[in-house]
């Protein structure tokens, strides 16, 4: 027997019993050690990674920051005659212009054949109310005819009387009932249309006419609460393409039953034929306030970068400085500026190859740094 053996015959049963529990519960221990081992390394090792992580978004974070203070300052471009005539650098002075407020709601154009129906039945009761009058006129003589014999003693009993009084007083409760269904008509239009066409309607001036005729659209448009009707001028905006910015329009009067999707107090406008279907949609602008001075920048000098709207000036025959623009007012060939003066000279084509010029002459810099 070797030296620290233990004689399985020499150990007691309940010896060998108390050692085998030890021996498991030293296992146990182990076991649970090597987890804790394994925790701690996979914390160290995550806190390791996130740090690496964290250092990466900071550095990102620093480069955008001074990116941003970088566009905030005045850069610019130097470029010579020859490289801006090969890259197709276009340069002009701007236009001076006057921006005037405008607020802008939405509109309809207006069906007519409703009025178009009400007008025929106009028309057919006017041509029976001057019937009704001719045969007054014609029952009213022979009445006094009759009258005149039978005072004189002349062929002319009193139920012949009778009868040119019963005669006449048909005539007229005829004419009385056309009149009736006339101002039945009258009150239909003033139900759907309101006092202004109703009375457009009865004495028809040229523009109900023409109206009918679709010489010209009626447009149905919504006011929210609180916004006056009486604008100084108003403008229908059938085609956002136009180059005129608006078909100029005059106000009606109320408009007296809403149409779907027009909240609000709802008002009739006249203008020129619009070119479109009844039931479009338009846009209807008012100008409100005075007018502004400035200029217009074209559309095609602005570009953006950063978040941020730029043009380029040309400050000396080769360099161009860029300089941010605000382009919360546009206008139909350009956005309104006041922050331009008219012999300022803007890039209108090329100003996107002057940002990539700049910025790659930045980078390039940044790397002998």
């Amino acid at each position: 027997m070797g030296f620290g053996a233990i004689d399985a015959k020499a150990v007691a049963p309940g010896q060998a019993k108390r050692v085998e529990v030890h021996v498991k519960h030293s296992w146990k221990n182990i076991l649970l050690f090597l987890q804790a081992v394994v925790i701690v390394l996979l914390v160290w090792a995550l806190a390791w990674l996130g740090r690496d992580e964290f250092q990466k978004e900071h550095a990102i974070e620093e480069k955008t920051v001074v990116a941003e203070e970088r566009l905030a300052e005045d850069e610019g471009v130097q470029l010579d005659e020859a490289a801006q005539k090969q890259s197709g650098i276009r340069v002009e002075t701007l236009k001076p212009a006057n921006y005037h407020a405008t607020e802008s709601f939405s509109g309809v154009v207006v069906d007519p054949r409703s009025l178009l129906e009400a007008q025929q039945r106009w028309d057919a009761i006017k041509r029976q109310i001057t019937s009704a009058e001719v045969l007054i006129q014609q029952r009213t003589q022979e009445f006094n005819r009759t009258q005149g014999l039978y005072d004189h003693g002349r062929n002319a009993a009193a139920k012949d009387v009778e009868a040119a009084k019963s005669a006449l007083m048909q005539a007229q409760q005829q004419a009385s009932g056309l009149d009736a269904e006339l101002r039945a008509v009258i009150d239909s239009v003033r139900l759907q249309w309101g006092d202004a066409v109703a009375l457009g309607f009865e004495n028809r001036p040229s523009w109900v006419q023409k109206w009918m005729q679709r010489q010209i659209d009626l447009i149905q448009f919504a006011l929210p609460a609180g916004v006056k009707s009486k604008k100084q001028t108003w403008l229908v905006e059938s085609n956002p393409m136009a180059a005129s910015g608006g078909l100029s329009a005059s106000v009606v009067g109320r408009a007296t039953q809403a149409l779907p999707g027009l909240v609000g107090e709802n008002w009739l406008l006249s203008t020129a034929p619009t070119g479109l279907p009844v039931g479009a949609t338009v846009r209807v602008h008012s100008k409100v306030g005075s007018s502004e001075k400035g200029v217009s920048v074209p559309f095609e000098a602005v570009v953006r970068y950063a978040g941020k709207n730029w043009v380029y000036v040309q400050t000396e025959p080769d360099r161009f400085e860029r300089q941010s623009v605000a382009v919360d007012k546009p206008m139909t060939d350009g956005f309104f500026s006041d922050a331009f003066d008219t012999d300022d000279r803007l890039v209108v084509r090329g100003a996107q190859l002057l940002l990539s010029e700049e910025f790659r002459f930045q980078i390039k810099n940044e790397n002998k740094d």
